[in-house]
């Protein structure tokens, strides 16, 4: 049962308590049964049992008490010859059976003054005797009687008759442990659940984010504390490599237009023609690397209109798709499709999703973007797709499936970054002809 597993801190509670708790009761109650043998006394009283068969042989006849001897009566007196008993009407008219011990003379004549009295003598003493007031056939009677004990044991039917009482008493504080224990100590770390499910949403765009304290028991703010502080540690590692990227890439801004600028200054010719396209390369990936870093960190959430986005980055690429040989349209499910993001970086992202597909499509056949109902946005081509073992890997950074003179294998890659920070996802959706890819927002 996984609720009460030893290795749950649940478990543990439950299973070291009950121990604790069971032993104690163990021991209480061992000791209880210890202090009733030395308290309980050893010899037995006169035998209960007779009661119903000296209420049957009671009788009113003639205006006298009288006992009539029953079968039940008879068998008794013949296995136990010292059986007796004397029994008194409240009006004073007396009845006796048996070898009536003569002490008791003089008790008789009182009956109807006890209210309760218990005589025991020695093992097999004839004065051995009890008391009872019984419904009989001639009323309500007082009733003394003896010489019969009670079978077996007087502390084993004490001890026998009080198992009624010390069982339960043991075996259900124990069921109660474990049925209101786990519940009790469920609700007492029932915020912990709450910190685990913030704790599995951090990740890398989750910059500046700490687990609060208020939510779980006192015990667990060091190890709150200790994990606030390892975030804290990776933050300002994250926000160091961050800052060194963004730099590198803006510095080589500045030399790459220079070498760009005097390389245009050189006479033409084949060689200038490929410097120049290497310079354009290199520029791009500058680009595309302060964009990574740019996009890291979303801070202008703003509703943002998904369809006419779109609309927007088709007649922004339309004269690029045309020019290397597609046609580029749109479609839509709706006419409109709000959603609450940055208005760049999902521009970016479609932007990169079409730029692929020109570069990637082959040269014909048509671009389509798609705006789903739901939101989800679906860049197509009719070029000669993606293999299947290595569509894990094109929104790796730098992954080219093919060596090319242009780009440098991130353009994918911040798609998806920029999916991540919107808390959405990209992926490759299977079609028979070109690549498909399925842009969802969160």
């Amino acid at each position: 049962m996984k609720l009460l597993s030893r290795k749950s801190l649940k478990g543990q509670i439950v299973w070291r308590f009950s121990l604790v708790l069971g032993a104690l009761l163990i021991v209480l109650n061992l000791s209880f049964l210890v202090l009733v043998l030395f308290l309980v006394p050893k010899t037995n009283d006169a035998d209960r049992e007779m009661r119903p068969i000296i209420a049957d042989a009671l009788r009113l006849e003639s205006d006298r008490l009288a006992i009539v001897e029953t079968e039940d009566l008879l068998k008794t007196r013949q296995e136990f010859p010292s059986f007796w008993f004397a029994a008194v009407h409240p009006d004073g008219r007396l009845a006796r059976y048996g070898p009536v011990p003569p002490e008791y003379d003089g008790v008789i004549g009182i009956l109807n003054e006890f209210e309760h009295f218990d005589v025991r003598g020695r093992e097999g003493s004839r004065i051995t005797a009890s008391f009872g007031e019984l419904d009989t056939r001639a009323g309500r009677l007082k009733v003394v009687y003896g010489g019969k004990p009670t079978p077996g044991s007087f502390r084993f039917n004490v001890l026998r008759g009080m198992s009624v009482l010390y069982i339960p008493f043991t075996l259900i504080p124990i069921g109660l442990v474990f049925l209101a224990l786990p519940f009790m100590v469920g609700k007492a770390l029932s915020g912990l659940k709450t910190t685990i499910g913030r704790a599995a949403s951090i990740d890398a765009n989750s910059l500046g984010v700490r687990l609060p304290k208020n939510d779980v028991v006192e015990e667990l703010h060091p190890l709150i504390a200790a994990f606030n502080s390892a975030l804290a540690r990776i933050d300002e590692e994250v926000s160091q490599r961050q800052r060194l990227l963004a730099n590198a890439a803006h510095e080589l801004r500045t030399p790459i237009a220079i070498l760009q600028t005097r390389l245009e200054g050189l006479p033409g010719g084949p060689d200038k023609a490929r410097l120049l396209l290497d310079v354009g390369r290199l520029a791009a990936t500058a680009e595309q690397l302060l964009d990574m870093q740019r996009f890291a960190g979303v801070l202008s959430w703003a509703d943002v209109d998904l369809v006419l986005l779109c609309e927007t980055v088709v007649a922004d690429c339309a004269p690029l798709a045309i020019d290397a040989g597609y046609g580029l349209e749109i479609t839509s499910e709706v006419k409109s499709c709000v959603v609450h993001g940055d208005r760049d970086c999902l521009e970016r992202a479609v932007t990169n999703l079409v730029m692929n597909a020109v570069e990637h499509g082959g040269g014909s056949g048509d671009i389509r973007i798609e705006v789903g109902r739901d939101g989800a946005i679906e860049i197509s081509d009719e070029g000669p797709g993606i293999p299947d073992d290595e569509r894990a890997k094109v929104f790796e950074p730098f992954y080219r499936t093919k060596p090319r003179p242009t780009g440098a294998g991130l353009g994918l890659s911040i798609v998806r970054q920029i999916a991540q920070v919107h808390k959405g996802s990209i992926s490759i959706v299977q079609q028979s002809r070109g690549a498909r890819f399925r842009l969802v927002l969160g």
